[in-house]
C-alpha cells in the first residue's frame, strides 16, 4: 500500500485588530461558527483554549496549537481560530485573565498548516499576538502593585465598599492623563496597567485595567465597559468600569475623577451617568442579565 504525505499551509489573514484606536472598542463581529461535526470531534477543545489564554496571560510571542482530523479543513481554521481567540478572553477567576488581556492586547496575526498521511491531516496553528507591553514590563507592574498595596493596608475586615472607595482614591491620586501620547496610535503602553501603575500616566483604557486588576483581586468583581464620551474635547471613544456592589453594578470612570478633589463619576447608576454611551456589546441581554445596573447611584451609609 502507497503511503501519501502532503504539506499545505495558509496564513490566516493580517492582523485582527480587537481594539480601535484611542481607548478602545471591543470588536462586535461574531465570528460564523465552525460546523458541529468539526467542533464535536475536537475533543480537547477546552485544552485549545486554555493553553491559548495561558499564552496571552504570560506574554508569549507566540502559541502554537495542534490536532488532528479527518479531513482538509485548512479554509475554515481562521474562522474557528478567532472562535478559540474570543473564547481565551472570557472572564475567568484569575484578575489577570478576562478583560485584563482583552485591554492589553491589540489582535493577532496566524499561520496554519496541516501534514497529512493516509487521510488523516495532523494541523498546526500558529498565534503571533500583538501585547501592548513585554513580560519583564508586567513583571514590574507587579511589583508596583505590590507596592500600592502595601500603601493601602487594606484591612482583611473591609468591606466591598471601603475596598472600592480605597483603590478609586489610590488611582484617581497616583495617574495622571497620558495627554503627551494619547493620539499616538502606536503607543500602545499608554493603554496599560504597567503605564498607570509605572510611569502613572495613561489613557482610559489603562485606569480602568488597573481597576479592573486591583478591584478583583481584592475580591470585588468588576468589568472594563468601552463606549463613547462627551467632555470639553467633544464625542470620543472612551473606557470606564462597572463594580458590583450589594447586588448591583455601579459606574466608575477614574479618567474623569483623576485629580479631582470631589468626585462626579464614582459608583454611579445608570440615571446619573450622563455623557457616557456604552458599545453595543454592553446593552445586549446577555451582558445586561449577566451585569444588572443600578438606577440611582450608590448611597453610602455611615
Amino acid at each position: 500500500m502507497q503511503h501519501t504525505n502532503r504539506w499545505k499551509a495558509l496564513l490566516c489573514g493580517a492582523l485582527c485588530a480587537l481594539l480601535a484606536a484611542g481607548c478602545g472598542a471591543p470588536n462586535a463581529a461574531t465570528p460564523a461558527a465552525a460546523p458541529g461535526s468539526l467542533r464535536e470531534a475536537l475533543t480537547n477543545e477546552d485544552e485549545i483554549i486554555a493553553a491559548i489564554r495561558a499564552g496571552l496571560r504570560d506574554y508569549a510571542g507566540s502559541i502554537t496549537i495542534r490536532f488532528t482530523y479527518g479531513a482538509d479543513i485548512l479554509g475554515e481554521l481562521p474562522a474557528l481560530t478567532d472562535e478559540w481567540v474570543e473564547a481565551a478572553l472570557d472572564e475567568t477567576d484569575d484578575p489577570r485573565e478576562g478583560d485584563y488581556i482583552r485591554y492589553q492586547y491589540g489582535g493577532y496575526e496566524s499561520a496554519c498548516r496541516y501534514e497529512s498521511t493516509d487521510g488523516r491531516y495532523a494541523y498546526t496553528v500558529e498565534l503571533f499576538p500583538e501585547h501592548y507591553i513585554y513580560y519583564d514590563q508586567e513583571r514590574e507592574a507587579e511589583l508596583a502593585l505590590a507596592e500600592a498595596y502595601a500603601d493601602l493596608a487594606l484591612d482583611g475586615d473591609a468591606s466591598d465598599y471601603e475596598k472600592i472607595r480605597a483603590i478609586y482614591d489610590y488611582v484617581c491620586a497616583h495617574v495622571k492623563y497620558d495627554e503627551i501620547h494619547r493620539k499616538n496610535p502606536y503607543y500602545h503602553i499608554k493603554s496599560t496597567a504597567y503605564a498607570a501603575l509605572v510611569n502613572h500616566t495613561a489613557t482610559c483604557q489603562g485606569y480602568c485595567v488597573l481597576l479592573y486588576r486591583m478591584l478583583r483581586e481584592n475580591g470585588v468583581d468588576c468589568r472594563v465597559v468601552t463606549g463613547n464620551g462627551v467632555d470639553e474635547t467633544g464625542d470620543q471613544l472612551h473606557a470606564w468600569n462597572i463594580v458590583a456592589l450589594d447586588g448591583r453594578y455601579y459606574n466608575l470612570d477614574a479618567t474623569w475623577d483623576a485629580g479631582a478633589e470631589e468626585y462626579q463619576w464614582f459608583l454611579r447608576g445608570s440615571e446619573g451617568f450622563a455623557n457616557h454611551t456604552a458599545g453595543d456589546a454592553f446593552s445586549s441581554a446577555a451582558f445586561t442579565q449577566r451585569y444588572p445596573m443600578a438606577v440611582a447611584d450608590y448611597a453610602a451609609v455611615g
